[in-house]
């Protein structure tokens, strides 16, 4: 497992060299998802309902694995930076415990919640039962996913970009052969005979993809190849002390997550309204919106992992100067990707379903939507400070000023006032990243996150 020292060299070398990578694993990640989607779409408009109700549930209790998961990255690679790798050793084990059983009490508990919640959002007997199926597959594995993340996470964190991109792509690849394998009586194209699971066949798909991304890192990482030598022992021996500095750095974004949630749950109760056929369109739109996403997910994971290891190491403005490099690269990928999304809109639709209703619906919405993703790469760029900092509040804020206090209102107004066509749903997301990326970029400029830095770090003078 080859590590890289972040603190040292060329900064837009080493962003690209962690950055990369994580994008590349990522948008494999989602391709996957995107392909459920693909072959959802096949089956029927009601099909791609159930999974995105479904979907908007489990993102609630993926809160969960983002207190931990975000807590631990300040923590690590600021520990790795410094060079104290007792320290970082310590920090991998008691993250992958700790998120390990918080993972199998979450499952247990939206096990028993699911079907009353998802009972809110459809009155369709066909939807509510394909997505309480689906969602059941999917919830049993929820620690098994919570434990791959975990080690993804530590790898980066400690300079290694390679190993979790490949565990990403083989997870991907794996799930694209084994879905419509699972799906379909007969497989479309090739002919051959499959499982005949339908929208279960996915979630069985995505959960045996899950099991082998697992083992593939759990190997590199506790396997006798591993640099870093973490010790089986080790996870029996949770730290409580940096549990609290995990939380405590993982909270602030993992709430702003949580309220994110919550609203993409309101703006679910908006689109129902408008019936299966706006539901369906707003499935793929979703699905397409996250995989444009990616890049900046990837650039947040790697320049974090840098920026985190430079305030380890006192090197604050080298810190300063990554998140500024992040935020360039962030502001060329998501004008490449939104305007090319934006020229193939229609395609890229049809693609996911043959309903002529629901392309008509949804390809207008989609151009209106990757649109507003032109600003977000520049300004989730400079977030990789908070994230490395463990000054995680912005993130908190700036959800809910996005969301509740622009993209809600304006909803509200639309739909309930004004009684507005489908189209004014995805207009909404200009109300929310003008109000989230205002935030952010106060909170940057206005330095508050070097007053939060934690005690361990030694500042140079000339950098204070």
């Amino acid at each position: 497992m080859s590590r890289r020292n972040l603190t040292e060299g060329s900064i837009a070398r080493n962003l690209i060299y962690m950055s990369l990578p994580a994008m590349i694993g990522m948008m494999a990640q989602t391709m996957y998802s995107l392909v459920d989607m693909i072959w959802l779409g096949r089956l029927s408009a009601e099909a791609v309902a159930s999974v995105t109700i479904f979907s908007s549930v489990y993102f609630l209790v993926f809160v969960l694995n983002n207190i931990i998961g975000q807590g631990s990255v300040p923590v690590i690679s600021q520990s790795y930076g410094s060079g104290d790798m007792k320290r970082t050793l310590r920090a991998i084990e008691t993250t992958f415990t700790f998120k390990l059983l918080v993972g199998i009490v979450a499952s247990i508990v939206l096990l028993l919640i699911m079907k009353p919640i998802m009972g809110l959002f459809t009155k369709e007997a066909v939807v509510l039962a394909g997505a309480v199926g689906y969602g059941r597959i999917r919830t049993l594995f929820l620690p098994i996913v919570f434990s791959s993340i975990t080690v993804n996470t530590a790898l980066r964190c400690c300079g290694d970009s390679q190993n979790p991109m490949r565990i990403m792509i083989f997870a991907s690849v794996l799930n694209i052969i084994l879905d419509p394998l699972f799906m379909f009586d007969v497989v479309p194209i090739i002919g051959i005979n499959g499982l005949g699971l339908g929208i279960n066949g996915v979630a069985y798909a995505t959960v045996i993809s899950n099991v082998f991304s697992f083992i593939l890192g759990f190997y590199i990482l506790f396997g006798p190849k591993s640099n870093l030598k973490v010790e089986w022992r080790g996870l029996f021996e949770i730290d409580y002390g940096l549990i609290k500095k995990i939380v405590s750095a993982g909270t602030p974004p993992a709430l702003g997550g949580l309220f994110r949630n919550l609203a993409n749950m309101v703006l679910l109760g908006f689109i129902t309204s408008y019936g299966t056929v706006a539901l369906a369109a707003w499935g793929i739109l979703g699905r397409i919106f996250g995989f444009l996403f990616m890049p900046i997910n990837g650039l947040m994971n790697g320049g974090s992992a840098m920026t985190g290891q430079n305030i380890g190491s006192g090197k604050i403005e080298r810190a300063v100067k990554t998140a500024y490099m992040a935020a360039k690269v962030g502001t060329v990928a998501m004008f490449v990707l939104s305007i090319t999304t934006w020229l193939f809109a229609p395609q890229i639709m049809k693609l996911f379903i043959d309903d002529p209703a629901v392309i008509a619906l949804g390809a207008p919405g989609l151009k209106i939507v990757v649109l507003s993703l032109l600003p977000v790469g520049f300004y989730f760029g400079l977030g990789t400070i908070f994230t490395g900092s463990g000054y995680t509040i912005p993130f908190l804020v700036s959800g809910l000023v996005g969301q509740w206090l622009c993209q809600i209102p304006f909803l509200f107004f639309v739909t309930r006032v004004f009684h507005s066509s489908f189209i004014w749903i995805p207009a909404s997301f200009w109300a929310y990243t003008i109000g989230e990326g205002g935030i952010l970029l106060y909170y940057f400029y206005s330095n508050k996150w070097r007053k939060k830095l934690p005690d361990e770090v030694v500042i140079p003078e000339d950098t204070a």
